[in-house]
């Protein structure tokens, strides 16, 4: 009698590991597919950048900032 009910505990612990894994990966999968629709939003170069790249390479002078609101002003100015 206490063989079966050990069992049955250790049979119901393991459906709510599997339905707890199954809730983790579809979480994972809508993680990775934010993931990569924010990759590809950072990888696309505003034009302004582009022009401002082009110059510094051009004259050969290279900038330092302080941070990255001081580089967009001076890039978008």
């Amino acid at each position: 009698m206490e063989f079966e009910t050990n069992e049955k505990l250790e049979i119901s612990i393991l459906k709510q590991i599997q339905k707890d894994l199954s809730f983790l990966k579809q979480k994972i999968v809508i993680i990775e597919e934010e993931l990569d629709a924010i990759s590809s939003d950072m990888h696309v170069l505003r034009p302004e950048y582009i022009t401002k790249l082009r110059e510094i390479e051009e004259k050969g002078e290279f900038y330092s900032f302080k941070n990255i609101d001081e580089m967009k002003k001076a890039i978008e100015t």
